[in-house]
């Protein structure tokens, strides 16, 4: 499946098919491009004890992430398809519980509430000469953002440099973070590119990064609710209410498409 070009692998696991197997090693076996399927991440969904179902989700280096957002509304339109759950369900991450919701060809994730206090804005980039400045946020995994213009223009091997050196630096986040560049359009627009944790590169789009992005943008008094967020691979819709102690109403929304269904043959393992 993908959500606006960010593409995942999703394995029913309610019957613990996988418990024979090491799972980051096969993640990243099947999420290896040009020899296997091939994806940004890979989810499980399992049963759960206090939501429609759990996800898992796995980024293509293996390691085991706190949420998705792409990948959490393709595990909702996925769960829906399989009438796992309604047109409206809550599903459990290593973030808590999130609710989804199945809108046609979209689907909408409901993010819970974050505080104020968690926001760090205009924060001055370390061992950097210059006035640079990023803004701070986790909105399920750890988010940095930077406002610059005409963000299309940076060739995407320059991007990936940048956003590499940004991503390691424990000044910012010690368990690494997330890069999002993006551009101011309008009151209701912004453009974004991310960097992502995990996967080690650029990605088409990033639920949780257009979140983060967005909210921050209104938070600095450059955009409003909702917000279109452009990013390589389509357009995200955020929407948000921002009060004195915290962001309320948190809602992602965007597309959710099955490309293909089937079965991992062995001799397509990767040796990782």
């Amino acid at each position: 499946m993908h959500g606006c070009g960010n593409d995942f692998i999703i394995i029913d696991n309610r019957e613990s098919i996988m418990k024979s197997f090491e799972l980051s090693r096969f993640v990243k076996s099947a999420c290896t491009r040009r020899f296997h399927i091939g994806a940004d991440g890979l989810m499980f969904l399992e049963k759960s004890n206090i939501a429609d179902f759990k996800m898992r989700y796995f980024n293509s280096d293996g390691s085991e992430g706190e949420m998705c957002g792409n990948g959490a509304r393709c595990i909702v339109k996925y769960a829906y398809l399989m009438e796992i759950g309604r047109d409206v369900m809550t599903f459990e991450t290593l973030n808590g519980i999130y609710e989804g919701r199945v809108l046609n060809e979209n689907v909408q994730i409901k993010f819970p509430p974050i505080p104020i206090k968690d926001f760090s804005l205009n924060q001055p980039f370390p061992f950097n000469e210059n006035d640079f400045f990023y803004h701070f946020a986790w909105v399920g995994v750890p988010h940095t953002v930077f406002i610059e213009r005409n963000i299309d223009q940076k060739q995407d091997e320059d991007f990936i440099q940048w956003a590499r050196k940004i991503r390691y630096n424990p000044a910012i986040c010690t368990s690494g973070t997330n890069v999002n560049l993006i551009e101011i359009v309008d009151k209701n627009q912004i453009k974004m590119r991310t960097y992502e944790r995990g996967v080690e590169d650029e990605t088409f789009a990033c639920g949780s990064g257009a979140t983060a992005s967005a909210i921050i943008s209104g938070l600095l008094g450059n955009v409003s609710s909702p917000v279109k967020v452009h990013t390589k691979g389509g357009v995200l819709t955020i929407t948000f209410r921002i009060t004195e102690d915290d962001v309320q109403d948190i809602f992602l929304e965007g597309n959710a498409v099955v490309v293909a269904e089937g079965e991992l043959l062995s001799e397509a393992s990767v040796s990782v």
